[in-house]
C-alpha cells in the first residue's frame, strides 16, 4: 500500500494556504463591519444586524422573482473562476489577486456565519436561495484559489494539510448548494398565488392619502429618552380613504395601529394600513418611543408569568401613547380638526364609536393600553375589532392593567401567533386571550399560523410576517385575508350594513373559511391555520406556557 504523507510544509508555488490566515480573518471581520460600526454608534445587537437582515430578504425576494438575476449571480462567478484558472495554468499567478481572493473567502465565510446565526434566531429556514448562492460563491472562490479538489499539488507527491482543507471547503460549499437545486431547476412545488379577488386581494375600493402630524412628547418621557431615536419625529400618521364627491356617507370608522419595538417606520406597515383604510376607514398609526432609559432600567425588567413583563419603560410608553391619542382626538375627531382632514373627507366625520385597534409585537401588547384609554373616552361603543399580531408580553404593573368591562357586544378579538416566532414565542398570545374570556367564545380567537416548508419558496411563519419587508404568500393568505375581513366588518358595522357585516363575521368565524390556506402547485394543501377558542386551557400546544 502506498504510504501517504500528510505534510503541512508549503511548497514554493502558490497553494491554498499560501496566504496568511490573517487575510481570511480580515475578510471575515469585514462582513461584520456595518454591524460593528452601528454598535459603536450605540445600537444594540438586534438593531445593528437588522439592515443586513433586510438586505438579505430583499436579495432573496429579488432572486425568487427573477430567474435572469439568479442565473447571472451563478454564471458570472463561475465564468470568472474558469478564466482565472486558465490564466494560472499559463503563467505565474499574481500575488495581489491571490490575496484578494483569500480576503473574499473570509468575507463569504463571514456572511455565512451571519446567515446561520440569523437562521437559528429568526429565519428558521425561510431563506433557501441565499445560502445556496453563498455556497456557490464559496465554491467558486475555493476553486479559483486552489483549483479543482485534489489531495496533491501538481508535481508534488505529498498529501498536504492545505489540500485537505481545500477539499473540505469545497464539500461544505456543495452541502450549502444542494438544498437549493430543486428550487433553481424549477422542480419544487410553488405556493398558491396571492388572492386576486375577495379578501386578501388588491386593497380597495378606495384610494388612500396619508399625512403625519407630530405630537408633543410629555416632559416625563423626554427626560428618559435615549439618543437612538433622535431622527424620529414622533407623530400620528393619519391615512384616509378618498371618498367619491357624491358619497352618501356621513361618517367613517377609526383604526388605531401600533408598531413593534424599535420599529416606528410607517413604511414597514404600509400594506397593513392601506388594506384597512382602503375599505373606508381612517387609520391612525401611532409612533411611540422605544429607547427609554429611566433610572434603574438596567436592573429591572424581565418577562414573567401570564404573558406579562415588568419593564420600567412600560409606564413611560403608556404616557406617550395616551398623549398621542389626545393629539389624535384634536387632529381628526373634534370640530376644529386639521384642515388636511377636511380637504380629504369634506363634511364626512371620523366616528370612533366603531373602532379597529391592534398592533404588532410590542405594539400588540400595548393595544391593551389603547383599549383602556379609548373605552374611558366612550369610543368603540357600537363595534370593535381587536387584532393582536405576534404579541409580546404586556405590562404587569397594576396601574397599567386595562378595564375591559365596557367592551361592546359587537366585539371580535383575533390574536395571531406564528409557529416559528423566535422573538416573543406563542405563549404571550395565549395568555392575552384570557383577558377576553368574558365575551362569546366564537368572538375570542387565538390563531396559529403554521410553517410549511413543503415547496419553494418555503412558507415560514416568523415574527415579522405582518410587516412589508417580510410579506410573502404566507402573509397574503394567513394575514391579509383576515385583515380585509376585519376591515369589512368594522366598516359595515359603522354603516349599519348588516348584510356585509354578517358576511365578514361568518368569514372570520367559520373555521373552514378562516383556516384554509390554498394549495401548493402540485395540489397539496398548504398547512391550515389552527384556531383555538381557549388555547391556554384546552390545547397541548400551549401546555408549557407559564
Amino acid at each position: 500500500m502506498e504510504e501517504v504523507d500528510i505534510s503541512t510544509e508549503t511548497p514554493q508555488r502558490f497553494t491554498f494556504l499560501a496566504h496568511p490566515v490573517t487575510l481570511v480573518v480580515f475578510g471575515f471581520v469585514l462582513a461584520y463591519a456595518e454591524a460593528i460600526l452601528l454598535m459603536l454608534a450605540g445600537k444594540n445587537v438586534v438593531d445593528a444586524i437588522w439592515p443586513h437582515a433586510v438586505r438579505s430578504l430583499e436579495w432573496t425576494m429579488a432572486m425568487r422573482s427573477s430567474s435572469l438575476l439568479t442565473a447571472s449571480l451563478l454564471v458570472m462567478p463561475a465564468t470568472l473562476t474558469f478564466l482565472w484558472r486558465q490564466h494560472v495554468s499559463r503563467s505565474e499567478p499574481r500575488p495581489w489577486m491571490e490575496r484578494v481572493l483569500v480576503v473574499g473567502l473570509g468575507f463569504i465565510l463571514g456572511l455565512l456565519s451571519i446567515h446561520f446565526v440569523m437562521d437559528i434566531a429568526y429565519l428558521r429556514g425561510a431563506f433557501l436561495l441565499l445560502p445556496t448562492l453563498l455556497g456557490w460563491w464559496l465554491g467558486c472562490v475555493l476553486v479559483a484559489i486552489g483549483g479543482l479538489p485534489s489531495l496533491r499539488e501538481p508535481g508534488d507527491d505529498k498529501v498536504r494539510f492545505g489540500r485537505l482543507s481545500h477539499i473540505a471547503g469545497v464539500f461544505f460549499a456543495a452541502w450549502l448548494v444542494m438544498p437549493g437545486v430543486p428550487a433553481l431547476v424549477g422542480m419544487a412545488p410553488s405556493p398558491p398565488d396571492a388572492p386576486v379577488m375577495g379578501y386578501g386581494s388588491t386593497p380597495g375600493p378606495y384610494d388612500t392619502v396619508r399625512f403625519a402630524s407630530p405630537y408633543t412628547m410629555p416632559a416625563s418621557v423626554v427626560e428618559v429618552q435615549g439618543n437612538l431615536e433622535d431622527d424620529v419625529a414622533f407623530s400620528v400618521h393619519l391615512t384616509l380613504p378618498e371618498l367619491p364627491a357624491d358619497t352618501p356617507l356621513t361618517s367613517i370608522p377609526l383604526a388605531v395601529l401600533l408598531h413593534g419595538f424599535g420599529y416606528p417606520d410607517v413604511n414597514a406597515y404600509d400594506a397593513w394600513i392601506t388594506h384597512l383604510s382602503a375599505k373606508g376607514m381612517a387609520v391612525a398609526f401611532i409612533q411611540y418611543p422605544s429607547d427609554l432609559r429611566p433610572d434603574g432600567h438596567d436592573s429591572v425588567g424581565e418577562t414573567g408569568p401570564n404573558g406579562q413583563s415588568d419593564f420600567l419603560q412600560h409606564t413611560y410608553r403608556n404616557t406617550a401613547i395616551r398623549a398621542a391619542l389626545d393629539h389624535l382626538a384634536d387632529l381628526a375627531l373634534g370640530e376644529a380638526r386639521d384642515a388636511r382632514v377636511d380637504e380629504v373627507l369634506g363634511e364626512v366625520v371620523i366616528d370612533p364609536s366603531t373602532l379597529w385597534t391592534g398592533g404588532h409585537s410590542l405594539g400588540a401588547a400595548y393595544t391593551f393600553l389603547v383599549l383602556d384609554e379609548v373605552l374611558q373616552r366612550g369610543w368603540a361603543q357600537h363595534g370593535l375589532v381587536v387584532a393582536l399580531e405576534a404579541p409580546a408580553h404586556r405590562p404587569s404593573q397594576s396601574e397599567l392593567q386595562p378595564n375591559l368591562s365596557g367592551l361592546p357586544n359587537q366585539t371580535l378579538v383575533q390574536i395571531s401567533v406564528a409557529q416559528d416566532d423566535m422573538s416573543v414565542g406563542v405563549c404571550p398570545g395565549a395568555f392575552h386571550q384570557q383577558q377576553f374570556n368574558h365575551i362569546e367564545s366564537e368572538r375570542n380567537q387565538l390563531i396559529e399560523v403554521k410553517t410549511d416548508k413543503y415547496g419553494f419558496p418555503r412558507l415560514v411563519a416568523s415574527h415579522y410576517m405582518p410587516t412589508d419587508p417580510a410579506r410573502d404568500r404566507l402573509a397574503d393568505w394567513g394575514f391579509y385575508r383576515r385583515l380585509d375581513a376585519q376591515a369589512d366588518y368594522v366598516v359595515a358595522l359603522s354603516r349599519n350594513d348588516t348584510f356585509t357585516a354578517d358576511f365578514a363575521f361568518n368569514y372570520l368565524t367559520d373555521e373552514t373559511m378562516l383556516t384554509t390556506m390554498g394549495t401548493w402547485s402540485d395540489g397539496t394543501p398548504v398547512l391550515p391555520l389552527r384556531l383555538y377558542h381557549d388555547g391556554l386551557n384546552t390545547a397541548q400546544r400551549f401546555a408549557t406556557c407559564e
